[in-house]
């Protein structure tokens, strides 16, 4: 005795059915709107930036100024400042039922590397090279002294140094025990295999080795707080439990 079909294959039609006009729906609607003078946008408003220019940003997007608003695209916006190397990412926001909003996510210089013939080039924390034409305001960051060429340094490319990624490493390990130690140097050089920092203000040379890190900027935090260092002065505290003040010509 044979078994009689199911309604499945019925159920799976009216789903098909209902599938396709909630579709045509969509597609209706969205035609509508496209073409109702109420959505065209009439304002574009500029977000999230901090050295990028506002002004320079806007009119780059003026084009979308009387398109319909929900006729442009995240890719449409991306288009627009796909060239610029400090746009890290950026957000797109439609609110109705004519403003566009669009939020700029920066890429943030952590250092400048000096070239071989003296130029600089701010860098972000994944080692790309960031624009030179400006030197923004809000972007004082230490220099790291390298050799490699100026003609190297590809903007929007990522860079590659040896001694660079000692700074890396070894910068880290600072923030990690303070966070407000970048604001005290303002160069790293090498000096025989030893990373040199310079303090900003006296222009003093700092030298804490390889190992014990942490405790040797505790222990130089403390110093600083509680004497004063002449420009030309070398504080070594490469030596476990010994401080080496001397000077530079020694």
């Amino acid at each position: 005795m044979e078994r009689k079909k199911t309604g499945s294959s019925r159920y799976f039609f009216y789903f098909i059915l209902s599938t396709g006009i909630i579709i045509a729906a969509y597609l209706g609607l969205k035609s509508l709107i496209i073409k109702m003078d109420m959505f065209y946008i009439n304002k574009i408003e500029i977000s999230g930036n901090i050295n990028l220019e506002t002004e320079f940003l806007q009119n780059l997007s003026r084009d979308f100024l009387g398109q319909n608003l929900y006729a442009v695209s995240k890719k449409d916006v991306l288009q627009k400042y796909e060239n610029i190397v400090r746009i890290d990412d950026i957000k797109v926001i439609k609110v109705f039922p004519d403003e566009l909003r669009i939020m700029v996510v920066e890429k943030k210089g952590i250092f400048y590397l000096k070239s071989k013939e003296g130029e600089l080039f701010p860098i972000d924390r994944n080692r790309i090279v960031l624009d030179n034409k400006n030197f923004y305001e809000h972007e004082i960051i230490p220099v790291i002294e390298t050799d490699i060429p100026a003609d190297n340094f590809l903007f929007g490319k990522k860079i590659e140094n040896d001694f660079m990624e000692r700074v890396f490493t070894f910068y880290d390990r600072l923030i990690k025990t303070d966070p407000e130690f970048s604001n005290h140097i303002s160069e790293f050089y090498e000096d025989d295999g030893d990373i040199v920092m310079v303090e900003p203000n006296i222009g003093y040379r700092i030298i804490f080795g390889d190992d014990e890190i942490e405790d040797k900027l505790k222990r130089y935090v403390f110093l600083e707080q509680n004497r004063t260092f002449e420009k030309g002065t070398i504080v070594d505290l490469r030596f476990k439990n010994q401080l080496v003040i001397r000077s530079e010509d020694q």
